[in-house]
């Protein structure tokens, strides 16, 4: 369990948690065998894990399951999940079955869902050629999992479909992390199998990553290896229409996280990010390569282990990340409900508003991981400019004071009030020294 019991204490009743509800959507992927190219261990690692203010629940569809495309995306299917993950296998269309790719009724369905809010990790690999049954006016290298990934609305934008990186030595992205036996990196057995992950490059905000990589411990810096990821791409231009703006201006993607070849240095987008919520749509995920999540490449961390836990991290990070925004305000509610009255946070309340805000900080990374504690501070577009520990701090005690559901606007009021006072303070302060420099020095 990576929340530690003796710390969530008697926790939150069951039927007040908001359900996150996650679809592992493929066209050949399961839950176990597929030679480790199954999710078994990724859905363990979250259901095991679940955070103290939400329940998580994972199901897996193929989309073949049963014939041909016959288990398509439709708005009914779609509004029993919060977030859909994609993991396909196929690149295109072929003879006998020409619905692989997604039709015109399922981007629609994706369209109007993400746009109400849900949320996608998409995923892929490396390239192969162009099957040679397939319609010849196609790309010659087609990526893997294109097929149900590359017309995701806004999602499909974010990754090389129709091109090169591909799994030869020459043209490939391989971010395998040498083993002390001196195997070769370009081979997939043992480096895949091995308790070596690769090393992250985290894009920083200030000194901090992003809430995905942010761990109970530090950064995370971990992610399974691999001999031939897929490519990021961040589109060139961002059309309104499909990239729409928010109060506090368009938000866009970016690449958050990146991996390193070992044969050359070369360095490659591994994960980008894009918050949608700040215009009031989904957040997506877009990944390099599935094999983040496969089970042949999680086989090799020892269980308990530091490499499995700070992944496991991520994997919790990432199911509350892309959560709607009225799924994650429901769930932010009940957890400053439940930090407010913990003896941790109690027992400091007099002691200001900063004090009750650093504790509460501390507890949350303690019970949910990284990624909720940004939204719980701030839960409206942008940046704040008043400190973090004042903003939770007066939330914080606005709640325990037993304020009703306006307690977060009353508190974020407060602090934007207590940290003008601050400033107004530090000013006087600061135009007083004039005088005394001049006093001192003439």
């Amino acid at each position: 369990m990576l929340f530690d019991a003796r710390i969530v204490g008697d926790g939150v009743a069951e039927e007040a948690k908001p359900k996150i509800r996650v679809l592992f959507y493929t066209d050949g992927v399961e839950l176990t065998g597929g030679g480790g190219f199954s999710l078994g261990i990724l859905r363990k690692l979250i259901l095991d894990n679940q955070p103290v203010h939400a329940t998580f629940e994972v199901d897996l569809l193929n989309r073949h399951t049963g014939g041909h495309a016959r288990n398509k995306l439709t708005p009914e299917l779609l509004g029993r999940y919060e977030q859909v993950w994609f993991f396909g296998l196929f690149q295109c269309n072929l003879p006998g079955m020409p619905e692989n790719e997604l039709v015109d009724a399922e981007v629609a369905a994706l369209r109007t869902w993400m746009d109400a809010g849900g949320g996608v990790l998409v995923t892929g690999d490396h390239s192969n050629p162009r099957p040679p049954e397939a319609d010849p006016s196609l790309a010659e290298y087609l990526n893997l999992g294109r097929a149900i990934c590359h017309r995701i609305p806004r999602a499909g934008e974010l990754r090389v479909w129709n091109d090169r990186p591909d799994s030869s030595i020459e043209f490939s992205h391989n971010t395998h992390t040498p083993d002390p036996w001196g195997s070769q990196i370009n081979d997939p057995i043992p480096n895949d199998l091995d308790p070596y992950p690769q090393e992250l490059i985290l894009k920083r905000y200030g000194t901090r990553p992003h809430p995905l990589f942010t761990g109970r411990r530090g950064p995370i810096t971990v992610f399974p290896d691999h001999m031939h990821e897929g490519q990021l791409l961040i589109p060139e231009q961002f059309p309104t229409d499909v990239w729409p703006s928010g109060r506090r201006g368009q938000p866009k993607p970016e690449i958050i996280a990146r991996g390193t070849d070992k044969r050359n240095g070369a360095v490659y987008g591994v994960t980008t990010a894009y918050d949608g919520a700040a215009a009031g749509v989904g957040r997506i995920v877009a990944d390099s390569t599935w094999h983040h999540y496969f089970d042949l490449n999680l086989w090799g961390f020892e269980v308990g282990g530091d490499v499995l836990r700070r992944l496991t991290e991520y994997y919790v990070n990432l199911t509350l990340w892309l959560t709607p925004a009225r799924v994650r305000e429901e769930g932010n509610s009940v957890l400053l409900k439940w930090v407010a009255s913990h003896p941790t946070v109690q027992a400091v309340l007099p002691e200001g508003t900063r004090t009750p805000g650093n504790a509460a900080a501390s507890l949350v990374r303690e019970v949910t991981g990284g990624a909720v504690l940004p939204d719980l501070v701030w839960p409206l577009e942008g940046e704040p400019v008043v400190p973090a520990d004042l903003l939770l701090g007066a939330q914080v005690k606005a709640v325990a004071a037993g304020a009703s559901a306006a307690a977060v606007a009353s508190g974020l009021q407060a602090a934007v009030d207590e940290y003008a006072a601050e400033l107004r303070a530090a000013l006087g302060e600061t135009e007083s020294l004039n005088a005394f420099i001049a006093e001192a020095i003439g």
